[in-house]
């Protein structure tokens, strides 16, 4: 159905009369009623009880008037949204994490983009790495978050934001109260680390650390969630470490945290994207806020 005609077709009955119709649509009455007989011949129905001047509406007539102006409201909508999708401020974005990210940069990212663009809906799975490397490889997700270094030719990865690594220590442990702590001084400690299947993780920086400083460490546990393997830490079980984020954590089930003076260890936070693949606007519209939302998380930690 051609809209054109039908809005001139709506625009002649609540007008009564093509004369009056055409001054409002700011054209002459031959164009306008070759219009409508063409718009008849395209429906297959005849729309106006022909009389000299006058028109009656005749049933398909009438019928086609209350639907048409509901079909034109949605097509009107249509088009905003259309608009707004072209613009980024309408759509839908599907987004990939680990933990961390969804607890301490996801909060304030969404914040934002309800406020800056209320009409972007954000689906989140959340996992670890691998399994964010995965969703994005099988189209899942639009973007991923992720803590581990990929390295891979269809795979774009941007840092994020980078941040030290602290020591996680059972509260009545010997080293929670020194000053300065080393790596060396975790030399016959138990380590319980996080799982690293995809690139560089934060278990390989502990690992060659612990070797450049003379030692294997003793690595009892293997994990693939950051929060119970603070649990354990809380119980006993081991040291661990973590982004410098988790102090923001505040909990009291959760074990001391401190810095390392040596070596300093940090880890990357990265946004990863596949190559090659479309991303719409409403996708680089949330990229953009993420990523400002990320500096000014580093800013504040750094004031």
């Amino acid at each position: 159905m051609n809209l054109y005609r039908l809005r001139c077709f709506m625009k002649v009955v609540e007008e009564g009369s093509i004369t009056k119709a055409a001054a409002a649509l700011q054209m002459t009455q031959p164009p306008l009623s070759i219009l409508l007989r063409k718009f008849e011949e395209e429906l297959g129905v005849t729309l106006f009880h022909r009389s000299g001047r006058n028109l009656e509406l005749t049933l398909s007539g009438e019928f086609l008037y209350k639907q048409g102006r509901e079909l034109l409201d949605f097509s009107d909508h249509i088009e905003r949204q259309l608009v707004e999708h072209d613009e980024g401020i309408r759509g839908t974005v599907k987004m990939g994490c680990i933990t961390s990210a969804n607890l301490f940069i996801l909060p304030n990212v969404i914040k934002r983009v309800h406020e800056e663009t209320p009409n972007i809906v954000t689906h989140v799975r959340e996992g670890n790495s691998s399994y964010v490397l995965q969703e994005l490889r099988s189209l899942s997700i639009d973007i991923g978050i992720v803590r581990t270094s990929v390295r891979a030719e269809d795979i774009h990865t941007s840092t994020l934001l980078t941040e030290p690594l602290l020591l996680a220590l059972p509260p009545t442990h010997p080293l929670s109260k020194k000053d300065s702590i080393e790596i060396s001084d975790l030399r016959n400690e138990r380590f319980l680390l996080p799982t690293t299947s995809q690139g560089q993780g934060i278990a390989d920086d502990v690992i060659e650390a612990c070797q450049n400083s003379g030692f294997t460490p003793n690595i009892v546990y293997w994990g693939t969630e950051t929060v119970p393997t603070l649990l354990m830490v809380m119980k006993g079980a081991g040291i661990s470490f973590v982004p410098s984020c988790y102090k923001h954590f505040n909990s009291p089930d959760l074990p001391v945290l401190r810095p390392l003076a040596s070596p300093m260890l940090q880890t990357r936070l990265s946004i990863i994207t596949l190559r090659n693949r479309f991303m719409s606007s409403v996708t680089k519209r949330f990229l953009t806020i993420t990523e400002e939302v990320a500096q000014e998380l580093v800013s504040l930690s750094n004031s």
